[in-house]
């Protein structure tokens, strides 16, 4: 037992080390500059996976048996060597040619073993979905002869594979993996920096003081709180704890249903990334793969994102007038002098904003933004130590492990999808739809979207779906940040679409709800961004594409529509609503959600005839209530 606490101890040590290392890389990177790639992707590789057998070697469970840390040890060992392999010869990876350089035995075996340490990390910290997708592609690549139709292709041998994913950069140190080390690193670290310095406090109280009078205010609380969250963090999963653990249970305390409760949470955390200013720092890897400012970006997320909440918000409320749930008793709420004390800790996400409106990147943005977290964290009652700086730098390399063996592993599916043309077979399938069916593309590339996201932290599935779903979707002739926002926008649903939904899964286990049950209602109260998309694709006024006054026409009739929609599958709109207002109520807000004068005079009319029916019922129920009748 002492051995054991001796061995445990020092690697927690070894393990801090590491992260902070990581943690430092980045920073260090940031402020005076990127490496080349062939030495920026491959050290921030080698230390978050090696870091990445330690900490699953190392957790508190006194049960881990002597074999267990074993293996985990010399994983660490083989991850750190294998990797280093790269970092040492990194001057031949930046001359490779592919197919013409040589690659003999050494490379095989190194570039094999490269991929079993990063699949065996990657189910640890992703979960089985992610590395079975990779594993499938793997053999795609391997064995495209058995496959029909445009997924048919020449056979290649493991060490053309092997060559094209390790040796340049179009595999494993791709893009996604550039981006990982660069870009959202660097926002892991101002989000740990953040909820160190009581940032997390801070925006949860906000919640707590904007809508916990409200009706039903514990689930508006989680929705507020959520959304400031998810910007930030960039991890719906995380979110979903970090939030969820206080507003699940007060949801369930004050009487919404476990399953509801753990829906609204997945919801809520889900679509933090889905509005400014920051989307999880999806819009600087939008903004760098489209050649857009990030203003532009941030712009067209803008009006998509307002629905998405606004909808949440009424689903809540519905729901709460149905089962005549109440806000929270003020002696539960913050004062308005406690939350006015807390303001300042929010002044770093308005570095970033200005910062990226000056026109500085991303990364400069973001280390700006986490030197004023520490700074102000001085004027408040979470002082930035230098043991708590020690623990957000720690803390953030460890959240980098997932991120960046994600990101490596999307580079593997991109590198054989570009490799064995799939990309543009798929494109070709798309493009060569007969007339009469085109309009289900944008369809096929929803679930495309949804299914390469499932289990995937929602930055990585954007870029997988990026390379292959966009270019079809530009083809066919939609705009180009309509065609990245659908994209995004379904790779961030995969979240809580079953059968995988881990923001779902998340809450459920919070909630102590079946997982079936949260996902399902996740789905229907959220049913509404699953048609947001399809609307702005065809309709871009609301990225703000176009002249104003259709731009201003749009949202406006959007939001009514939106009400309406979301009154229908709620069955509620002031009373229960019978079926056939329900089935009204749904046409209707797809008639005003969908921009053009034609249908939104339509659905008005329609809209003013159901509900003047709901008003005379109402009128009757009461009057009935009352003995008037």
């Amino acid at each position: 037992m002492l051995l054991y606490k001796i061995i445990h101890q020092m690697q927690q040590y070894l393990i801090n080390i590491i992260a902070a290392s990581l943690a430092l890389f980045t920073f260090y990177t940031a402020v005076f500059g990127v490496y080349p790639p062939s030495i920026q992707r491959t050290v921030h590789l080698a230390l978050a996976v090696s870091l990445g057998f330690l900490l699953h070697g190392m957790s508190d469970n006194k049960q881990d048996s002597p074999l267990r840390m074993l293996f985990n040890f010399s994983g660490f060992i083989l991850s750190a060597g294998i990797l280093g392999y790269f970092i040492f010869r990194q001057d031949v990876l930046s001359d490779w040619i592919p197919f013409v350089s040589s690659f003999g035995a050494e490379e095989l075996v190194i570039s094999i073993t490269a991929t079993l340490v990063i699949l065996i990390i990657g189910k640890r910290f992703t979960g089985n979905s992610l590395p079975i997708i990779v594993i499938i592609f793997l053999v795609y690549g391997h064995w495209g002869e058995i496959f029909p139709g445009f997924l048919k292709h020449s056979d290649y041998t493991w060490s053309r594979i092997m060559e094209v994913l390790y040796f340049g950069f179009d595999g494993v140190f791709g893009i996604p993996l550039g981006i990982s080390a660069t870009i959202i690193s660097i926002f892991i670290m101002f989000g740990c920096f953040f909820e160190i310095s009581g940032g997390g406090e801070a925006l949860m109280d906000i919640g707590k003081y904007v809508a916990g009078r409200t009706r039903g205010g514990p689930a508006k609380i989680a929705v507020v709180a959520s959304a400031l969250m998810g910007t930030i963090s960039g991890s719906a999963v995380a979110n979903v704890y970090a939030t969820g653990t206080f507003s699940i249970p007060l949801m369930k305390k004050l009487g919404f249903k476990p399953q509801f409760a753990g829906a609204v949470e997945a919801c809520s955390s889900t679509g933090g990334q889905l509005i400014p200013p920051v989307m999880g720092a999806a819009a600087f890897v939008m903004s760098d793969y489209t050649g857009l400012p990030y203003a532009r970006i941030a712009l067209a997320a803008l009006i998509p994102g307002f629905l998405y909440y606004f909808s949440l918000f009424l689903s809540v409320d519905f729901e709460a007038a149905m089962t005549g749930i109440k806000g929270l008793p003020p002696e539960e709420l913050p004062s308005k002098e406690c939350v006015v004390k807390e303001l300042p800790l929010l002044i770093p996400i308005f570095v970033i904003i200005a910062m990226l409106g000056c026109g500085y990147s991303a990364m400069l943005s973001g280390v700006y933004a986490i030197a004023a977290t520490v700074l102000i964290s001085y004027v408040t009652p979470h002082k930035m130590t230098l043991r708590k700086i020690f623990e957000a730098l720690t803390l953030s390399g460890k959240r980098m492990v997932m991120i960046a063996v994600s990101t490596a592993m999307s580079g593997m599916i991109i590198g054989i999808v570009a490799y064995t043309s799939l990309g543009i077979n798929f494109l070709a399938l798309v493009v060569n739809l007969p007339t009469s069916i085109k309009w289900m593309a944008p369809i096929f590339v929803a679930m495309a979207s949804i299914v390469l996201g499932m289990g995937v932290p929602t930055t990585v599935a954007y870029i997988i779906v990026a390379a292959i779903a966009v270019p079809a979707l530009k083809q066919i002739g939609f705009g180009m940040i309509e065609a990245h926002m659908f994209a995004f926008y379904f790779s961030v649903l995969s979240m809580i679409t079953p059968p995988v939904a881990p923001a779902s899964l998340a809450a459920s286990e919070i909630a102590g709800a079946s997982f079936f049950d949260t996902g399902k209602v996740a789905c229907k109260i959220g049913f509404v961004t699953f048609l947001i998309p399809f609307v702005f694709l065809n309709y871009p006024e609301l990225l703000f594409v176009g002249n104003v006054s259709d731009v201003v026409m749009a949202s406006i009739t959007s939001i009514l529509g939106v009400v309406i929609f979301t009154a229908g599958v709620k069955g509620w709109f002031l009373i229960k609503l019978r079926y056939y207002e329900i089935c009204l109520c749904i046409i209707i807000g797809i008639l005003l959600i969908l921009p053009g004068y034609q249908t939104d005079l339509i659905g008005a009319g329609l809209a003013v005839i159901v509900l003047g029916l709901v008003l005379h019922r109402k009128k009757t129920l009461n009057l009935d209530a009352k003995g008037g009748i």
